[in-house]
């Protein structure tokens, strides 16, 4: 089993990407803090790109600036989606069936690890529902995971990763999130499978170094961040008068956005220093 990330591996800030600029930029900002990385794709963005040269690019990139480096495909809910992943040699995929009865959600998560297991890919799955937004998929509500179905899911599954519900949620934040970090606690007793962290976005620098002092949280996802490093971007091109018709340079704005994602991500891996 390729297990990238298992109960003594490094902790992981696991960034989405959607096209191989926005991974180079991540790739850069790895390569200079020297920590490995999961590199993200949502539905949308996983059938957007070309799937063969992500794979070959992340490879090769990888292999150059002497880093290691993982595609997982995030929050997915279509099977034959997850069976394209598989073939075409993604890291790891998530079977998202949180919306569903607990049960349903187990059958689906066995399905989708017989067909990642063979193939040596792993498989995450969620357990109660992070709220917010992810691309065009919208949950409302807490869902904050329960400690019985928990135990439940992982009595009756054979998932290498698991997201458990705390009270995150994707996109801003209004205000301060009520994180259940009992609820980690009590899951950790209860497994050594790695803990997943959604909603990273918006969580100070103290809560994230909070989430991490968990042994049994290896993962955390950054998707909105990566966004707005974008957007940051190409603001400073119009703060820079670069946008202008004359003398225009698309290179200017593509090293703008990419120095500002880069920035940004340096400055969540430098939260994995020390």
């Amino acid at each position: 089993m390729k297990a990238y990330i298992n109960p003594n591996s490094p902790h992981f800030f696991a960034f989405n990407i959607w096209d191989i600029a926005s991974a180079k930029s991540i790739m850069d900002a790895a390569q200079i803090k020297q920590k490995p990385i999961i590199l993200q794709t949502s539905m949308k963005a996983f059938s957007l790109m070309d799937l063969e040269a992500m794979r070959f690019f992340v490879t090769t990139y990888a292999k150059k600036k002497a880093i290691p480096v993982y595609l997982h495909l995030d929050h997915c809910k279509k099977i034959e989606m997850i069976q394209e992943a598989i073939a075409t040699g993604w890291d790891s995929v998530m079977i998202d069936a949180s919306d569903k009865l607990l049960d349903e959600n187990m059958e689906l998560t066995n399905y989708v690890t017989e067909l990642a297991h063979g193939k040596n890919v792993l498989v995450e799955s969620e357990v109660g529902q992070v709220s917010g937004v992810e691309d065009d998929i919208t949950v409302s509500g807490t869902g904050v995971a329960r400690v019985e179905d928990i135990q439940k899911f992982l009595k009756n599954t054979n998932v290498d990763m698991l997201a458990v519900a705390i009270g995150t949620a994707h996109g801003q934040y209004m205000g301060i999130p009520d994180l259940h970090y009992d609820l980690l606690q009590q899951t950790g007793e209860m497994t050594k499978i790695p803990l997943v962290i959604h909603g990273g976005t918006g969580l100070s620098d103290d809560t994230l170094r909070r989430l991490f002092s968990y042994q049994s949280v290896k993962k955390i996802n950054i998707s909105t961040d990566v966004k707005q490093a974008y957007r940051l971007g190409i603001e400073r091109c119009y703060k820079e008068q670069e946008i202008k018709e004359k003398g225009f340079d698309p290179l200017k704005v593509t090293g703008r956005i990419h120095d500002s994602i880069c920035k940004m991500a340096m400055e969540k891996l430098s939260l994995l220093e020390g």
